[in-house]
């Protein structure tokens, strides 16, 4: 079943200074992607001189949910909004089951990792990452694949040749 999200509650919900904060997201082109996700939608944020945040909306049993990489403990992020607000302009259909990507994972061992892995620090995490792609092609491959990022050009021809 879709569910209908009104963009008036929205932005009572969020309160003044986030809908601006969010407001100057949009004039800026931000998000500039917007994927549907586990049932509700995702996209990364720019910020001018800041990293990009992933940010994830939908609907699930709570209620309105949206989760964002960013360190503001509000629920409702400028990031969120600015995500909720693009996709309500481009008319996306809801779910009413959606699924966080923080949702349980059905793999009790990729769950204890990924816990691990929200335990440190980004610049470590994207360092360990790096590393591990820089010696190895297919975690390289799956890193560009993520950042939408194409393979670099190597001096093999097309043929391997």
């Amino acid at each position: 079943m879709a569910v209908r999200i009104d963009i008036d509650a929205l932005r009572d919900a969020a309160g003044v200074d986030v809908c601006a904060a969010a407001d100057r997201l949009t004039a800026a082109g931000e998000p500039a992607e917007i994927l549907p996700v586990g049932g509700g939608l995702s996209g990364l944020i720019h910020e001018a001189e800041q990293q990009a945040y992933e940010v994830w909306v939908g609907v699930t049993a709570d209620g309105f949910t949206a989760e964002c990489d960013c360190a503001v403990p509000a629920e409702l992020c400028a990031h969120a909004v600015a995500l909720t607000a693009a996709a309500l302009v481009d008319g996306f259909a809801w779910s009413s089951a959606a699924t966080p990507p923080s949702g349980p994972a059905t793999d009790p061992r990729v769950a204890e990792l990924a816990a691990l892995a929200r335990g440190l620090p980004a610049r470590r995490l994207a360092a360990l990452v790096a590393e591990w792609a820089a010696t190895d092609r297919v975690w390289e491959s799956r890193l560009r694949a993520q950042a939408a990022q194409p393979a670099p050009l190597t001096a093999a021809g097309p043929d391997g040749s």
